[in-house]
């Protein structure tokens, strides 16, 4: 298919012709008017470019989209960041087009969206929530913001950490799926983010599963001081015990929340620093791809764009993102490094924990008899320690492997930086 075919070659319904090898490209103004696209745009949304140029972006809106979607992709716009996501849209004739859409402000004003044919396994599982969340809006009467918030929770079901997670994780897929269907090679930066992005969600799991532990742990301190009071003398060690150990457990605890829970925590500005770079890395290689179909184009008197301009702004543009890609890409590098040395401090505070534990176990020994619901309490100590020692361990490794990626990482850059700029030399 070229992107002269004729409009006859269209069929009467269902989806309108769209390969995968092409790229949308588009560009509008801050409030959402057309002020420019490829022709793979124009001859697949089928109206015209005067029908096109000028006009509200709604005008494909397919109504099978939901309101909640536009309102998350619309509200990261709006707060100059990077959105993507699964679009249906609706042709002049009627026909249908599926495109996972990425879109970014730009500096200068307005924004700019490149989207390619979806195929990935991701898909077939968006549309059947985008229907679920559709009917809800129907039924209950929703706003965009109601839909949003809902579509947001569902995506939380399915194991995203949020929008940003989602977004990230379906671009991913998507370039990957379509290099397989393309039967292009291997994309080693590709391959080294989703070690990236699989490494932070293995941490997520296990941090999860610590703050469990931690949850539980709250209630020893309150067992022991119980224990304490009823054994009245000879309880006085236990509850001394039990006060260093409620002590220590707020430690850890406020350790949680600053290191890991909070929203400007270290581990959340780096999830967020993985999932930036990730998507800015990805608009760079496709803003790339409908620059080099500009240069393709045929000429066209019907179409009043200039090629050229938007030729230089697409490559002036795609620098600008390498580089916020390379900045974020060195946030993920130093938020690494600040976590890695926070479970190094975690780890001294549980084996302050682990001498508490040892204590517990020396004044059960001096009890003149043993004590079962002592004995009950060291029995938990032991296997919180043991589930704390192996949690630790294992997101200390994980963070080991988000460093040692991103550097390489960002000496892959470095290189390829390189590599360009003596090209440009040679070529001199």
């Amino acid at each position: 298919m070229t992107d002269t075919e004729p409009n006859t070659k269209r069929p009467r319904s269902g989806e309108a012709p769209f390969d995968f090898e092409e790229v949308f490209f588009s560009r509008t103004d801050e409030r959402g008017v057309i002020q420019s696209g490829n022709k793979v745009f124009q001859r697949v949304t089928d109206h015209s470019w005067e029908k096109l140029l000028g006009a509200s972006q709604n005008l494909t809106r397919h109504p099978d989209m939901p309101k909640g979607f536009f309102h998350l992709f619309r509200e990261r716009l709006k707060n100059g960041r990077m959105a993507s996501g699964y679009v249906k849209n609706l042709a002049a004739d009627g026909l249908h087009y599926w495109v996972f859409a990425l879109s970014s402000p730009l500096p200068s004003g307005g924004f700019i969206s490149v989207q390619v044919k979806p195929t990935s396994y991701n898909f077939a599982n968006v549309q059947a929530e985008y229907a679920i969340v559709r009917k809800r809006e129907q039924e209950e009467d929703l706003s965009g913001e109601e839909s949003g918030a809902i579509f947001v929770e569902r995506l939380k079901e399915l194991g995203f950490a949020d929008f940003e997670h989602f977004m990230a994780s379906s671009l991913a897929q998507e370039l990957s799926a379509r290099d397989e269907k393309l039967g292009r090679g291997r994309n080693l930066q590709g391959e080294q983010f989703s070690a990236i992005s699989k490494a932070v969600r293995d941490a997520i799991t296990h941090t999860n599963a610590l703050c469990e532990t931690f949850r539980a742990i709250e209630a020893v301190p309150h067992n022991m001081r119980i224990l304490a009071s009823r054994l009245e003398a000879s309880g006085g060690p236990i509850a001394a015990i039990s006060s260093n150990y409620g002590s220590m457990s707020r430690e850890i605890s406020d350790w949680v929340n600053h290191f890991v829970i909070s929203d400007d925590s270290a581990f959340a500005n780096l999830r967020r620093s993985v999932s930036r770079s990730r998507m800015l890395s990805a608009m760079v290689r496709l803003l790339e791809e409908a620059r080099q179909q500009f240069e393709n184009e045929s000429d066209d008197p019907d179409n009043p764009i200039n090629r050229h301009d938007e030729e230089a702004l697409l490559k002036e543009v795609s620098r600008d993102y390498r580089d916020s890609a390379d900045r974020y890409l060195g946030m993920v590098e130093k938020e690494a490094v600040v976590f890695g040395r926070a479970v190094g401090e975690m780890k001294r505070m549980i084996a302050g924990l682990s001498t508490t534990r040892m204590m517990c176990k020396i004044e059960s020994a001096r009890l003149p008899e043993k004590n079962e619901s002592l004995m009950a309490i060291i029995g938990q100590l032991d296997k919180f320690q043991a589930e704390l020692e192996n949690r630790l361990e294992k997101i200390g490794e994980i963070t080991a492997t988000v460093l040692s990626a991103s550097r390489g990482l960002g000496m892959g850059h470095a290189v390829k930086d390189r590599q360009i700029k003596y090209q440009t030399r040679k070529v001199a």
